[in-house]
């Protein structure tokens, strides 16, 4: 299981990946700035490679979501959006097949991209692991308590 998390020092924005987790210890140092950080692994998580509970953070409430950067898939439907409009008053048809196309591409990435787990809290991602059947999708009102 890899997970990845943002280290808390001060300033510092260095994505710890830490892979195998069986082999991880109380705790990891940041490779950018080099602060020690806690890491909780359970039990869960190395025997069975699945999320119970969030190692960086302790937090238990987390969800499962697509893995696919959310600024690429808004820069596909802003790019397809703007080149639609430019080809609307000369030729409707290309400007229809543009946001066709947008379509297609949109669920071929859906299709292709596999799932992860983030925690609410401090949104570590989990990866390459399975998938815990207790979490669920993103809820927004769990969310706004963290």
């Amino acid at each position: 299981m890899e997970i990845r998390f943002h280290c808390p020092g001060d300033g510092c924005v260095a994505i710890i990946e830490y892979e195998p987790l069986e082999e991880a210890g109380a705790s990891i140092d940041c490779p950018r700035c080099g602060r020690t950080l806690p890491l909780a692994v359970t039990d869960t998580m190395r025997d069975e490679q699945m999320a119970d509970q969030c190692a960086a953070c302790g937090g238990r409430e987390m969800f499962i979501r697509k893995d696919f950067p959310q600024v690429l898939g808004l820069a596909v439907v802003v790019i397809a959006g703007l080149s639609s409009v430019a080809f609307f008053q000369t030729n409707l048809m290309i400007a229809w097949g543009i946001l066709a196309g947008a379509i297609v591409v949109d669920l071929g990435l859906y299709w292709v991209t596999g799932k992860l787990t983030t925690c609410y809290a401090c949104r570590a991602e989990y990866r390459t692991g399975r998938l815990n059947p207790k979490h669920d999708g993103f809820d927004l009102a769990t969310s706004e308590k963290y």
